[in-house]
């Protein structure tokens, strides 16, 4: 039987980015961090594979979003630590001309796909899955969220300074809205969190699936 315990309840975050960790810290949100080691690329692969066995296409990259939050929301969430735990794992993935594109890893990788962004417009898809570890089995539940980016014309010192800050080479899609790359958005359709990698609004809608509240993991709500 699936049991909602009366204290606050205890919410991890399966993720590293600081992007993240700031937008439920803004949000009053009380939270611990557990770094998922999830292996992105043999997940993907093993998910495609499967995909494949199924008689199924090519995974897209809405569902590329979903599925590695999946695996670093149930990776965290099989910790012994995080047991009578709420985890959410978040992943996003950035889609241009049809192509995903996530972390680029390398200053070479961040200048070519930002130069092709220039005056272009792509859909970033951020996947949450939120797992209710509070009772005798875990249960889940998932959210994807997608918002399209217009990107203005830049030019290219602009797009070779950019990659000099370092700040695109470790996030999806190469390019943040909540930092110096915010210079050559010139509009977005959808949810603002959404884009940085995390929806509040969905994390409170998949709260209520399992019975809490969001104001239940404010900090000093109870």
């Amino acid at each position: 039987m699936h049991t909602i315990p009366t204290q606050q309840p205890r919410f991890v975050l399966a993720s590293q980015s600081p992007a993240r960790k700031k937008l439920l810290e803004d949000a009053g949100i009380s939270f611990e961090v557990i770094v998922s080691d999830v292996d992105e690329d043999a997940a993907l692969a093993a998910a495609q594979e499967d995909a494949y066995t199924k008689g199924l296409d090519d995974i897209s990259p809405a569902q590329t979003a979903l599925l590695l939050a999946q695996a670093k929301a149930r990776t965290v969430a099989a910790l012994p630590q995080c047991a009578g735990a709420i985890i959410l794992g978040c992943d996003s993935v950035f889609e241009l001309d049809g192509r995903p594109y996530g972390k680029p890893g390398s200053a070479e990788v961040a200048l070519e796909r930002i130069t092709a962004m220039s005056g272009k417009s792509g859909v970033l898809h951020t996947g949450h899955w939120l797992i209710d570890h509070r009772g005798q089995q875990p249960v889940e539940t998932s959210e994807l969220r997608s918002a399209t980016v217009h990107f203005d014309h830049f030019t290219q010192a602009e797009a070779e300074s950019y990659v000099a800050t370092g700040e695109p080479l470790w996030v999806a899609g190469s390019f943040t809205i909540d930092g110096f790359g915010s210079a050559f958005i010139k509009g977005i359709e959808g949810e603002f969190h959404t884009i940085v990698g995390l929806s509040v609004h969905a994390l409170r809608t998949m709260l209520t699936t399992f019975g809490v509240s969001i104001s239940d993991i404010w900090k000093n709500s109870r």
